[in-house]
């Protein structure tokens, strides 16, 4: 059993290392590979701007929360960017974490203490762990899309957007009739970096009403 556990590791390690997506990633200074996602995501609908308020939903390890310091941050306007996990994220500059559950029935009473003036875009990369059964991973994947649109529901200020990762599964477009309810304009897209056998598709609604 011990053979079989290594030789699994060992040819996991062989993946990754060919992942282009991984080196490139490795090689620019970012936590993930997963930060080419929101790269391609906004190079096709260009919804990251200069002085934007942002919540980073499971920010860690803090890929796309390094883009918005990039893209987003502004030191003359003032805006701020959270980034929220329960787990933990090492620091990245001009992002405020909190290690915070979203299901925390005070979580939104938090966010608005902090988002005084609203915010402008929610994002979130995040999942739960997978099992392998298609049909459990949809429904996790479902509650958790339903929370974080619940939370943007509450705070997004009036033409805000939203990025939001889903797996799809046979509940996903009754999610996207609710989504498209709130938002003038809703695309699906599945970024290049996204691996090929995966079943996570992002919903990016604009314009929220």
């Amino acid at each position: 059993m011990k053979f079989k556990k290594k030789k699994t590791k060992t040819r996991w390690h062989q993946k990754r290392f060919k992942d282009t997506y991984f080196k490139e990633a490795k090689l620019k200074g970012y936590r993930s590979r997963s930060v080419f996602k929101l790269i391609d995501i906004n190079k096709k609908f260009r919804i990251l701007k200069k002085g934007q308020s942002v919540l980073d939903i499971g920010s860690s390890p803090g890929g796309w929360s390094q883009i918005l310091s990039q893209y987003v941050y502004s030191k003359n306007l003032s805006n701020k960017i959270i980034a929220v996990d329960i787990k933990e994220m090492k620091t990245i500059e001009n992002i405020i974490f909190f290690k915070k559950n979203i299901f925390d029935d005070n979580f939104i009473a938090i966010l608005k203490k902090y988002f005084l003036q609203g915010i402008d875009l929610v994002i979130s990369d995040a999942a739960l762990p997978t099992t392998g059964i298609k049909t459990k991973d949809h429904i996790a994947s479902l509650e958790l899309c339903n929370r974080t649109f619940n939370i943007a529901l509450n705070i997004l200020n009036k033409g805000g957007g939203l990025i939001l990762k889903i797996f799809q599964g046979k509940e996903t477009n009754l999610f996207i009739n609710q989504v498209s309810k709130k938002f003038s304009k809703v695309n699906l897209y599945k970024p290049t970096s996204s691996k090929s056998e995966s079943k996570e598709i992002f919903i990016i609604a604009r314009f929220f009403n």
